[in-house]
C-alpha cells in the first residue's frame, strides 16, 4: 500500500511495469523481509506503475562495503533464494561448493560465493574475455532482461551486474549481453582438440605466420580457415595455399575489427568464411596450446 500520509521520506524506488518485489528488495541491497516490512505490503500485494516504495535510510547513508566472500545459511533458504541475494548464478554457486542440483541446505552450513582457484594462466596476450560459445547473448526484438536471464538460467540482478545496466536500462536489438558463467574462453567443455596430426600442422601455420608478423586475431582467421578447409590434415598444396592467406592476412590492418567471417570473405573465401568463424572458439584454445610467443 501506498503511504497514507502522501509522503515519500528519505530514499525511494518507483515502481515499474514487469518488475517484482524480490528484483526491487536485491537490486537495492534490502532483505527481501525488511523490503516488506518498510513499505506494509506482503507477498500478494498489488503494485501499481508510479508507485513510491520507501528504501531504508541506511541505504543512502551506508558506504558500499566489500562484496562478501561466504554466506551462513539461515532456516528456510534455498540455493536459489541465496544466488539471488548475491546475484551470482545457481550453477556458479554449485560449482564452487561441490552441490548437487538437489543439495539440501541445513542451518549453520557455511557456503563460499567466490572461487578459491585462479583463472588459467595463458600464454596469449589478448585472449578473449568471456566464453565465446555460452557467453554472450545477442538480442533480439522482443527481448527483455529479465526473460533473458531466466532463458540463460541467470539471477536478473547477475545479468545486470555484469553488463554494467540498471533496473531502468533498454538494451537495443543486435546488441550483445554479457552472460556471467563459471568457464571461461579457454575452458569450454564445447571446444575441439587438436589430434596429434593436425596440431603438427597447426604448429608450422602459427610458425610461418610469426615469420609474417600477423597478430593473435590474424593467426586465429588463418587456424579457422585451415580447420574449415582441410581438417588441419595434410594436403597437396596445403603450404602454398596456407602462405598465400598468410600473405593476404599480412594486408589486413586490423582483423580482430572485421571478425573472422567478414575478414575472410573480404579475402575471396565467401563460401568457405561462415563454417570457419564457428571454429574461432575452438582456435583460440590450439593457439594457447602451441603458444602465441613461441612454438
Amino acid at each position: 500500500m501506498p503511504d497514507p500520509s502522501g509522503k515519500a521520506e528519505g530514499p525511494f524506488h518507483i515502481f515499474q511495469n514487469g518488475q517484482n518485489l524480490i528484483e526491487i528488495a536485491i537490486g537495492h541491497g534490502v532483505s527481501f523481509e525488511e523490503f516488506l516490512r518498510l513499505n506494509n505490503l506482503t507477498e500478494q500485494s498489488m503494485l501499481f506503475p508510479g508507485q513510491k516504495l520507501k528504501l531504508p535510510l541506511k541505504f543512502e547513508q551506508t558506504p558500499p562495503s566489500e562484496k562478501p566472500t561466504s554466506h551462513s545459511v539461515r532456516t528456510g533458504e534455498t540455493l536459489v533464494g541465496i544466488a539471488e541475494l548475491y546475484g551470482i548464478p545457481v550453477s556458479l554457486l554449485q560449482k564452487i561448493n561441490k552441490l548437487a542440483q538437489n543439495a539440501m541446505l541445513f542451518p549453520g552450513t557455511v557456503l563460499r560465493l567466490i572461487e578459491l582457484i585462479q583463472p588459467k594462466s595463458s600464454s596469449l596476450e589478448n585472449p578473449p574475455e568471456h566464453c565465446l560459445i555460452h557467453g554472450y547473448h545477442k538480442v533480439k526484438n522482443g527481448d527483455q532482461i529479465a526473460r533473458i536471464a531466466a532463458f540463460h538460467g541467470l539471477s536478473t540482478q547477475a545479468l545486470l551486474s555484469a553488463n554494467n545496466l540498471n533496473w531502468n536500462s533498454l538494451v537495443a536489438p543486435g546488441s550483445k549481453l554479457v552472460l556471467p558463467i563459471s568457464h571461461g574462453a579457454l575452458d569450454c567443455p564445447n571446444l575441439v582438440e587438436l589430434s596429434e596430426t593436425s596440431r603438427s600442422i597447426a604448429e608450422s601455420l602459427v610458425e610461418t605466420a610469426k615469420k609474417f608478423g600477423l597478430t593473435e586475431f590474424a593467426i586465429i582467421t588463418a587456424l579457422s580457415l585451415e580447420m574449415q578447409r582441410s581438417g588441419l590434415l595434410p594436403d597437396l598444396g596445403i603450404r602454398e595455399q596456407t602462405e598465400k592467406l598468410l600473405a593476404d592476412l599480412e594486408k589486413v590492418q586490423d582483423p580482430s575489427a572485421f571478425g573472422v567471417k567478414l575478414t575472410l570473405e573480404q579475402l575471396g573465401y565467401i563460401e568457405l568464411a561462415e563454417g570457419a568463424a564457428r571454429w574461432e572458439p575452438s582456435a583460440w584454445l590450439w593457439l594457447h596450446q602451441i603458444g602465441s610467443k613461441g612454438v
